[in-house]
């Protein structure tokens, strides 16, 4: 599994979720952990960042038709964001910081953002 670790907020292009994509597309079993900021990523409200723009809400809900239905959140930064997890799109699942090191650990490769 390659993990992809997103901690910095939503920026006017989507890098990490078109690695994602691309990764998906060449089957190298990706899951993601979205950490701080980044949960803001699966923020249902979350608008696109520049004009004609894609929200990145919207491109995370497209991630399960390219079988990457591995979505985690920090419970902890959930809850210091502000968010509660009915926030987030339906894939996302919230995980506490013992099972996010194990997860860490498990990878093959984690991709930090």
């Amino acid at each position: 599994m390659t993990l992809l670790i997103i901690s910095t907020p939503p920026t006017l292009d989507l890098e990490p979720i078109e690695l994602i994509l691309a990764l998906a597309a060449f089957e190298q079993d990706p899951a993601l952990l979205l950490l701080g900021q980044g949960i803001h990523y699966a923020n249902r409200l979350q608008l696109a960042k520049k004009s004609a723009g894609k929200s990145p809400a919207k491109v995370l809900a497209a991630l399960p038709m390219y079988d990457c239905e591995e979505i985690f959140v920090s419970a902890q930064d959930l809850k210091d964001q502000g968010l509660e997890l009915e926030d987030l799109h339906d894939h996302c699942t919230a995980i506490d910081d013992n099972t996010i090191k194990q997860l860490i650990n498990q990878a093959k490769h984690c991709v930090n953002f």
